[in-house]
């Protein structure tokens, strides 16, 4: 199991560190199948938020907390992410697709594709300007928009970025050699 922690313009010692690993490793014993867990820790004036997300197979967990100090905060989310663990645990208990899991347990991961249940859709993306793309994906509080950039006629992707920017893709052709 891989824990990454990220810090979004905040310095921690090497200590809070040792602590959420230490505090995370439970988890595993919970939920065996946790391949990644990703925490992110930031500071806003005099408060800490911690977020940490686990993505399962078709499941994503995700916990915020904060508080006056990041071991409190810290400790309110793992034990809430332990909680989660468990409701999906007795979940895939009851449920007609737990031989998945099961399956899972036993065998190693082979590849996304066989284990996800992939739906389709056709999609025409609008031809808008940079500026207009990022108006509607702040309109309608969008995670991305796909749309054809209007001045370079190009296939592109506007993003919110976790650091509260935003981001833009600008989709190549690829060139045959």
């Amino acid at each position: 199991m891989v824990i990454n922690i990220r810090t979004i313009k905040v310095k921690v010692p090497n200590s809070l560190l040792d602590y959420i690993n230490e505090k995370l490793a439970k988890s595993h014993k919970i939920f065996p199948n946790i391949n990644e867990i990703e925490v992110f820790l930031s500071r806003e004036k005099y408060l800490y938020f911690v977020e940490i997300v686990i993505n399962l197979l078709g499941v994503t967990l995700k916990v915020k907390k904060k508080s006056t100090d990041f071991h409190s905060a810290v400790d309110m989310a793992v034990d809430k992410v332990e909680l989660q663990l468990l409701k999906e645990k007795e979940k895939i208990k009851g449920h007609r697709k737990a031989e998945k899991y099961l399956l899972l347990e036993e065998k190693s991961f082979q590849s996304p594709a066989e284990s996800v249940d992939l739906k389709k859709r056709k999609f025409i993306p609008e031809i808008l300007s940079v500026n207009e793309a990022l108006e509607s994906l702040t309109e309608n509080d969008y995670a991305f928009l796909v749309f054809t950039n209007s001045q370079n006629n190009k296939l592109s992707v506007i993003h919110k970025k976790y650091d509260s920017g935003y981001g833009l893709i600008e989709i190549e052709k690829r060139r045959s050699s």
